[in-house]
């Protein structure tokens, strides 16, 4: 009687064992699990920034509304282009004497298993090259730089893959900081990023790379001189640029956006 009494009770323990193994399972997976998977652009032009991306980077259009916004995907990753209020290009700021610098979210990255073409397209177009093919040591990746229309600076990687069809992946994002130590710490802490081992010190003076799962993150220091952009933005005006970068774990559940060190607006959904 008493062992047919314990079945029941050592068959709750065999299930909460399954379950707690599960769910460990389940969080190391998410980890494993973790994208890129979406960005706000301000463009000048939504229809031109659009079709800049689909050219170059194969990345599809999904709904268009004329002077308003462009939604596109490739992959997992959702890029949502949204038409700026009186927009102004970085290049036309003017820059107090002695500070030339800008905080913030200065590059999104994408790999490609058609690098050559990608670039061979970029020329043809006359397509401005912002550093021609380099081999990141750190990273063991090729990579060439270039610009959108609005100017916002888009890093393409080389990524082998022997199937027909392009494939574009994001996996890349750059912030500029002239406090990059307490960006890197922000990251570090609410994100769960890791400092990427440096076998390559030529950039070590101001370039720190991190990564989680699929994503690389890439910190370059400014001078404690640089403006945050929200200092010189005219009332009624919007600076065309990366505005929010969203990160996605496993299934993901809906998060609200939050500013890290720099006033950058993250999303992790998880």
């Amino acid at each position: 009687m008493y062992q047919i009494a314990m079945i029941p009770f050592q068959r709750k323990l065999l299930l909460l064992f399954l379950f707690l193994s599960t769910s460990e399972l389940c969080a190391q997976s998410n980890a494993d699990d973790f994208k890129l998977s979406g960005a706000t652009i301000i463009a000048r032009d939504v229809k031109l920034s659009a079709t800049w991306y689909r050219k170059y980077l194969d990345i599809a259009i999904k709904e268009y509304k004329p002077q308003q916004y462009v939604k596109m995907k490739t992959g997992d990753f959702h890029l949502f282009i949204k038409q700026g209020k009186s927009v102004m290009v970085k290049s036309q700021i003017q820059f107090p004497k002695g500070k030339k610098y800008i905080n913030g979210i200065t590059k999104i990255g994408f790999s490609t298993n058609k690098f050559e073409e990608v670039k061979a397209n970029l020329i043809a177009s006359n397509q401005k090259i912002l550093e021609d093919i380099t081999e990141d040591k750190n990273l063991e990746m090729r990579y060439l730089l270039t610009a959108d229309p609005d100017g916002n600076q888009v890093q393409i990687f080389d990524e082998p893959n022997p199937i027909d069809s392009v494939v574009t992946q994001a996996m890349f994002f750059s912030i500029t900081s002239s406090d990059y130590i307490n960006t890197m710490k922000w990251y570090e802490e609410n994100i769960d990023f890791t400092e990427i081992k440096t076998v390559d010190e030529s950039k070590i003076h101001y370039q720190n790379l991190l990564h989680k799962g699929d994503v690389i993150f890439e910190i370059i220091h400014l001078p404690y001189e640089s403006l945050e952009t929200t200092e010189f933005m005219p009332i009624g005006r919007e600076l065309a640029g990366f505005a929010e970068i969203k990160f996605k774990s496993g299934q993901g559940k809906s998060s609200t956006f939050e500013m890290d060190n720099n006033a950058n607006k993250v999303m992790w959904m998880r």
